[in-house]
């Protein structure tokens, strides 16, 4: 027995050394290496996080000039989550087996092997489609959906829902569709297609620019119109009737405009980029709504960063956001801006702000505080059209 435990307990330390997990002393016994196996297998299963990038074309609020499908990076990677380095190339729709003209312009995580990508293409429109990508860079890809119907307006952005469903936004409606033809209909229009009835969600829907989930499976999208720029809650089971518009707030300024949207589910906040061609008060910035997850409602805005402030209140740069991403796990938010405030976007990067929701309400210039440039402008920052934190 002395030589099984003497042999169990090199192979244990040797399976720990092999997996870089620091293994503390643990007695000799047969019981006691049992329970040191199990927590040597939790630690060395946790899978690293990365942050997944789409540099396709992007919308960074009217008046703003960004990137095209044929100027953009057109670009899937993937950057290592605790040091920003570059950690491979995933996709590149500039190279075969892509087609001229595509450009991703969202992404988000299927499962532990794939990505989901979809693409925009305004050279051949009934190119557009959703791609299931692997997570390991093979050239090789497959179409999720090729639905021409369902994405006949550009396509914007998407997420994924735990019924395998996708919301997929597109200028001028939001689909909900899943892999092959598969598309869910509400009555005989998408499935949430704002323009008919008019509500107080908007009476049109010409620039839908970001889509999220709320935990209730509320439906939340951006709306970036000249006169209607606004964020709205529409019921789970899609838009029929005035009645599923469950919630509405206007932007804090006619001239700004929301680009992207992300959702703290613990804290029930929703964190919107509002963006525009101007540094004045109120159009380049951050807000926070409280969410009611019994009714939908949203209320309370809250301004958390205004780029009129910047080098006074603010010591970091924020001018026509294209992409949020909320890590809540380690508590940070990823924002992908252009370098400057020309109204012709030389490039983009990515800032990682330190996020407090506890100061939200209170202290607001300190619910965002700047840690560092995450990932700075290249040949692949031609633009940021989506991001996406997966293992």
């Amino acid at each position: 027995m002395k030589r099984q435990a003497l042999n169990q307990s090199k192979y244990y330390v040797t399976r720990a050394a092999s997996a870089l997990v620091t293994v503390v002393f643990c007695a000799t016994s047969l019981f006691l290496f049992s329970g040191c196996e199990e927590e040597e297998v939790a630690a060395a299963g946790a899978a690293p996080k990365y942050l997944y990038i789409s540099s396709g074309a992007c919308y960074s609020g009217n008046g703003v000039t960004a990137f095209t499908n044929a100027t953009s990076s057109n670009l899937v990677y993937r950057l290592n989550l605790t040091t920003g380095a570059k950690e491979r190339t995933i996709a590149d729709y500039f190279a075969s087996p892509a087609n001229p003209g595509d450009s991703p312009v969202a992404v988000v995580s299927e499962n532990s092997s794939s990505l989901l990508v979809l693409i925009e293409n305004t050279t051949t429109v009934g190119l557009r489609r959703i791609e299931r990508v692997s997570k390991t860079g093979a050239t090789s890809r497959t179409t999720y959906s090729g639905n021409i119907t369902a994405l006949s307006a550009q396509a914007r952005a998407m997420t994924l829902l735990p019924d395998g469903y996708l919301l997929v936004s597109k200028s001028t409606a939001i689909e909900k569709m899943k892999d092959g033809s598969n598309r869910l209909l509400k009555g005989a229009n998408p499935w949430v297609s704002l323009s008919t009835p008019a509500s107080s969600c908007t009476t049109s829907a010409t620039l839908l620019s970001s889509v999220v989930r709320l935990n209730n499976g509320g439906i939340v999208f951006s709306h970036a119109a000249t006169g209607a720029a606004r964020i709205g809650v529409v019921d789970p089971l899609g838009y029929a009737i005035a009645g599923d518009c469950k919630s509405a707030q206007a932007s804090p300024n006619a001239a700004s405009f929301p680009t992207a949207m992300a959702y703290d589910g613990t804290n029930r906040k929703l964190i919107v980029a509002y963006a525009g061609s101007t540094t004045a008060a109120d159009i380049n910035t951050i807000y926070s709504y409280d969410v009611d997850e019994t009714t939908s409602v949203l209320s309370n805005p809250q301004e958390l960063y205004d780029s009129s402030l910047f080098g006074s209140t603010y010591n970091y740069l924020l001018f026509g956001v294209s992409a949020i991403t909320l890590d809540t796990t380690n508590g940070y938010l990823y924002v992908a801006t252009a370098v400057s405030t020309a109204t012709t976007v030389a490039n983009y990067k990515i800032e990682k702000l330190k996020y407090a929701p506890a100061n939200i309400g209170s202290n607001n210039p300190a619910v965002l505080s700047w840690e560092k440039t995450f990932y700075d402008f290249g040949g692949d920052t031609k633009c940021i059209s989506s991001m996406a934190i997966a293992d």
